[in-house]
């Protein structure tokens, strides 16, 4: 069994078309850069698949997300770091123990609304809430087996 992820980026024209993560990883890690998203942000689908890659794979996570890039074509670390402190910081209320009937709760209603603008501000800047037909068409490029009796499409892919 193999595990390994896929991503799909939405095109100019609002298709989704293969974005391999050798690509991606690059342009993460600073190596070579995506010219073609350079300045821009990319509503991006973020798979997980797990499976043998030849039959009965599938996705066991499916994330959809803006991803930034900067004037070069490297994703952003700034955007980056950002969205990291933003999801550290939404877990802050995690931290206070379950409400029990007359404990002493402390600081835990700032932390948790400084989660609570946390989480709300992620969903702002990063959250990509997909149309129905959107989640189907990347459904069906990753799991078809997911969908009711979808056909495949053909597969474009970014070079």
């Amino acid at each position: 069994m193999s595990v390994w992820r896929r991503y799909l980026v939405k095109d100019m024209t609002g298709r989704l078309v293969d974005l391999p993560s050798s690509l991606l990883d690059r342009a993460d890690d600073g190596t070579a850069p995506l010219p073609h998203f350079a300045g821009r942000c990319v509503e991006m689908v973020a798979a997980v698949i797990v499976g043998d890659r030849k039959s009965q794979a599938r996705v066991t996570e499916l994330a959809f997300t803006k991803l930034y890039f900067d004037q070069m074509g490297y994703v952003d670390a700034a955007k980056r770091e950002r969205m990291i402190r933003l999801m550290l910081e939404s877990c802050a209320d995690r931290r206070c123990p379950p409400p029990r009937q007359g404990a002493h709760q402390g600081n835990c209603a700032h932390l948790s609304r400084r989660a609570v603008a946390a989480r709300d501000q992620l969903i702002r800047e990063f959250g990509w809430e997909p149309k129905p037909d959107e989640r189907d068409a990347a459904l069906s490029r990753l799991d078809p087996s997911r969908l009711r009796s979808a056909p495949p499409e053909p597969v474009p892919t970014l070079h």
